[in-house]
């Protein structure tokens, strides 16, 4: 089959004459793939990014506890531990196909136990090895739902994304260095060893220190509001994981304003300039009216999402599909049964994953 690069404006007119049936989301269990049918989103092209206004000043935030003041020295440039070279065979070229699948990925522990919420560092480091070497290319969640697809011709967009920002997600040693057995010391590493394939780029979900109901960010309290700063500085994402963790489904809507409001205003006031736009619900618990999730305001503090991601399922369709719903994206679980799954329904069928066509202002479907 031949490929044609279609821009955007002409997509949804081409498909509508001549009835292209394309491939979007695939089955539940990757023994008996199923093939429904899609087309490409009204417009074909993808979203621009909207311009953000400069930040204005945001009243007193209610209740949430800041973070102590960092007195630690400077800290150096990271050292993690040599990432061992990939040993998987690269997957061959695949044409350009952006309606396909995309895997967002969810993490929790990265940690020497393991288990079915965790990663040892050795198996999280074999993951980010076999994304590498099968030509997956990582952006953060935000870019992927406004459809701002920045991955190099022939690759294929993941989302990394990390729930409850736990410390051995971003870990700092006793000499101030960063801990390479740590999630973020890893992806420092994959990303010194391969600059122009491995970006840093991830999407971190806080939980915010309020009365001793939840966590620090990142644990070490002196060094909290750093971390955030420093993922940011960076080109990773930081979005919102409520105040609390509390269920959704078991709070009032005024509570579920509140954790929200509060969540997003005060990670806003720790890094200046920054603007919030992800929301990951504890427990994967949805209220029933899902506008309260997408905006909202509580005494006086406003509040908007524009991603929301589910708690496990499958991969997500592309954000140029009709089926993709920016508030309910679909991600996978980083436990082993899951990723085996996931990981090898793609080298089974290939042809069912988004491929990058090099350029992000133009949508390019099989024939």
């Amino acid at each position: 089959m031949k490929l044609g690069q279609i821009p955007g404006f002409c997509l949804f007119a081409i498909l509508t004459v001549i009835g292209v049936v394309v491939s979007c989301s695939g089955p539940e269990a990757p023994a008996t793939p199923v093939f429904p049918t899609e087309t490409v989103a009204a417009s074909g092209r993808q979203p621009s990014p909207t311009a953000t206004a400069s930040p204005t000043p945001r009243p007193p935030i209610p209740t949430a506890t800041s973070s102590p003041t960092a007195t630690a020295t400077p800290l150096p440039s990271p050292t993690p531990e040599p990432t061992p070279t990939p040993t998987v065979t690269a997957t061959p070229e695949l044409p350009p196909n952006e309606l396909g699948q995309v895997m967002v990925l969810e993490y929790h522990h990265i940690a020497e136990k393991g288990g079915k919420w965790g990663r040892t560092p050795e198996e999280f480091r074999r993951d980010m090895e076999w994304l590498l070497a099968e030509g997956y290319y990582p952006i953060n969640l935000r870019d992927f739902a406004a459809g701002r697809i920045e991955v190099p011709l022939g690759k294929s967009p993941v989302i990394l994304t990390f729930d409850d920002s736990y410390q051995e997600q971003f870990n700092y040693l006793e000499g101030g260095e960063i801990d390479p057995r740590s999630a973020v010391g890893i992806l420092l590493e994959m990303h010194r060893r391969h600059p122009q394939d491995w970006p840093l780029r991830a999407t971190f979900f806080v939980l915010l220190n309020e009365g001793g109901k939840a966590p620090v960010p990142f644990g070490q309290p002196e060094y909290a509001d750093r971390k955030l700063a420093q993922l940011i500085e960076w080109g990773m994402e930081v979005g919102s994981h409520t105040l609390t963790h509390p269920n959704f489904k078991e709070i009032s809507p005024e509570e579920i304003r509140r954790q929200l409001a509060v969540s997003e205003n005060l990670i806003e006031q720790k890094v200046p300039g920054y603007e919030v736009s992800s929301l990951s619900p504890p427990y994967g618990a949805y209220p029933e009216d899902l506008a309260i999730l997408k905006a909202g305001e509580y005494e006086g503090l406003s509040y908007d999402f524009e991603a929301i991601v589910k708690v496990g399922g499958s991969p997500s369709p592309s954000p140029f599909s009709k089926q993709f719903d920016p508030y309910r994206i679909n991600r996978i679980q980083g436990f082993q049964e899951e990723l085996d799954r996931w990981f090898g329904y793609f080298q089974s069928h290939p042809e069912l994953r988004f491929v990058s066509d090099g350029d992000p202002t133009v949508v390019t479907v099989p024939d």
